[in-house]
Order: structure tokens, then C-alpha cells, then sequence
């Protein structure tokens, strides 16, 4: 198993299990990382993509069936295409699921792999 693909399954993990510290392990606060979420909503930076996460996280309705369609690194950047399947409740308390490609690409630095861009595309 590569190093970036370790990093990416440990990224992976803390979405899982909503740990929010070992998810802004993946976070730069001086890099402009952008999220863009199923519905369309963009969000960019550091402080809006940590905001979102942490309430995010507070919810324990959800999980995320994940398989992974593609991986590709090499030295300091690394890219991963998954087909996700998330299951959720809405407001009215009524389950449903969303189908869609998450891509993920990430930057080495210092060591550590850092997301850049996260695309949510639904199918």
C-alpha cells in the first residue's frame, strides 16, 4: 500500500468517525482548499470547510458506504476517485440515500497530505 493511499484511507476513516482533529489533520490554513457538496454548494478555505465539518460531524444519522474507483500519486500529489453512497435522515425523519462520485486530490507537504479539492458530482 502506497503512503498516499495510507493518507487517504486515514482521511477516509476520520469522515467515518467524524473525528474532527484527525480531519483538520488534513486541512492547511494557508492554502485555499475547496469543497464543493452534492447540492452544489461550494465551500473554500480553511475556516468555512472546518466550520462545516464539525457540524457535520454532530450528526449521527449518517453513514457513507465508500468504494474506491481509482487511484493515482506521485511524489507530492495525489488523486482518488470514489462512488459514494450516503444514507441519511431528512428533517421529517424520513431515511434516504444519495448516489454520487467523490474526487479528492491532495498536495504533500512537509509530510503530511493535504486536500486541496473535494468534488461531489451526484449520479
Amino acid at each position: 500500500m502506497s503512503e498516499f493511499t495510507k493518507a487517504l484511507e486515514s482521511h477516509l476513516e476520520a469522515v467515518r468517525e467524524r473525528d474532527i482533529e484527525a480531519f483538520s489533520s488534513f486541512l492547511h490554513p494557508s492554502h485555499n482548499s475547496i469543497v464543493i457538496l452534492p447540492n452544489g454548494t461550494k465551500l473554500e478555505g480553511y475556516e468555512d470547510i472546518l466550520g462545516f465539518h464539525k457540524e457535520w460531524f454532530k450528526d449521527t444519522d449518517w453513514r457513507m458506504d465508500v468504494q474506491t474507483l481509482d487511484v493515482f500519486s506521485v511524489d507530492y500529489v495525489g488523486y482518488a476517485l470514489l462512488d459514494v453512497t450516503y444514507h441519511d435522515i431528512d428533517q421529517e425523519g424520513k431515511p434516504y440515500t444519495m448516489s454520487y462520485y467523490l474526487s479528492l486530490l491532495f498536495e504533500k507537504i512537509d509530510d503530511r497530505w493535504i486536500l486541496l479539492r473535494d468534488q461531489n458530482t451526484l449520479r
